[in-house]
């Protein structure tokens, strides 16, 4: 009853918040602070920058990043962090995942690369406004820099979140420890056709831009693998129905989950699923790992191993890992990809709007795991 009651104070309150850039060295130290209760406090995380003494976190991008912050109440609800740069100034780790030497012959000398990250926000302010507003700051920011090319990282259940933004994705996944799958993302800023498709709120400041179309075609000439990878809120039901049948056959014949689904609530739940590489030899789910999703395997192959150390082999239909759609959760199996695999990933958030419309549809899928676990 008193976490609701904060929740709501909470939200009632969003509206007072400041969105603020970070120019002291003092705002930067809160920042840091604000990361740790986040990261290590709430969630639990150990990540590369961690400081247990002084209970910080940093890394070597945040001397030459811009650092946004919300705040309300002189407290610190909300941060991201926006770092604009040519290829060449970024670690090499990050330009082998992100492929950034394939962008940079875009324009070779120009400092048009941007990557967002360190996003993230009070659990108390986690329904409300605050992220969108640190984003469409991060989205000025690029604007300000004449950036064209804006690359992320996220978990593969805040995909859906995210095209909706505008981003969009063009390679496979990777595990990062500590942070779980992370599914690379972009961003084409000056793409105000895309933007205007998915209804992104960054159209209305992108339309007080000259918006040039120069990197939009580019990239779809320079990568045309990424269009295998298609945008959630520009596909149809029927397009994503029609694409399981073709991978699996009928989904009410293959997958056991919804074996209590009519082919109308099964449509409308593979609809809100992103589907999700995992090559061969990469982890999907480390043991810890936060859960907030259900994922099934369409194809492929992955060793699952539990705490026991006992191993099995998994295949189409299986679930793998926890179930978080109903609430937050940890992953108890690590799954490693025996072969390149295609995986379902239904976010819990796309899933409360479902179940909004459609409320029996939890029951029938709690039911669904049950069973498996049983078995």
């Amino acid at each position: 009853m008193l976490s609701r009651q904060i929740q709501s104070e909470a939200e009632s309150n969003w509206e007072s918040v400041k969105i603020v850039d970070a120019h002291t060295e003092k705002e930067r130290q809160a920042i840091y602070r604000f990361r740790y209760q986040v990261q290590v406090g709430e969630m639990n995380r150990n990540i590369p920058g961690i400081d247990y003494r002084h209970e910080y976190i940093t890394d070597e991008l945040d001397s030459w990043s811009y650092l946004v912050y919300a705040i309300l109440d002189g407290r610190i609800i909300g941060t991201v962090r926006a770092t604009v740069g040519n290829v060449s100034d970024f670690p090499d780790e990050l330009i082998q995942v992100l492929q950034l030497e394939r962008f940079r012959q875009f324009d070779p000398a120009s400092k048009n690369i941007c990557l967002g990250t360190k996003l993230m926000v009070d659990p108390q302010f986690r329904k409300t406004p605050v992220f969108f507003q640190l984003m469409v700051r991060g989205y000025e920011i690029l604007r300000e820099h004449n950036v064209q090319f804006n690359f992320g990282g996220c978990n593969p259940y805040l995909i859906p979140m995210y095209e909706k933004l505008g981003y969009r994705r063009f390679t496979a996944g990777f595990q990062d420890p500590g942070y779980g799958f992370i599914v690379p993302i972009l961003l084409l800023p000056e793409d105000s056709e895309h933007l205007k498709a998915v209804r992104s709120p960054y159209l209305r400041i992108a339309r007080k831009f000259a918006n040039s179309p120069a990197a939009r075609e580019w990239y779809l000439t320079h990568f045309p693998e990424a269009a295998k990878y298609p945008v959630g809120p520009l596909t149809s039901e029927q397009e994503r129905w029609d694409y399981i049948i073709q991978r699996i056959g009928h989904p009410l014949d293959v997958l056991p989950v919804l074996r209590d689904l009519d082919e109308a609530g099964a449509r409308k739940l593979l609809h809100i699923a992103t589907t999700i590489e995992c090559t061969q030899g990469h982890e999907y789910i480390r043991q810890g790992d936060v859960c907030n999703e259900l994922n099934i395997l369409i194809a492929g192959e992955m060793v699952i191993s539990d705490k026991a150390g006992r191993t099995f082999r998994a295949g189409t239909g299986d679930i793998i890992g926890s179930v978080g759609l109903l609430k937050q959760c940890y992953h108890a199996v690590d799954a490693v990809a025996a072969t390149d695999c295609e995986i379902l990933t239904v976010s819990r958030f796309s899933f409360e709007k479902l179940q909004r419309a459609l409320p029996e549809m939890a029951d029938k899928l709690q039911f669904n795991n049950q069973v498996r676990e049983r078995e």
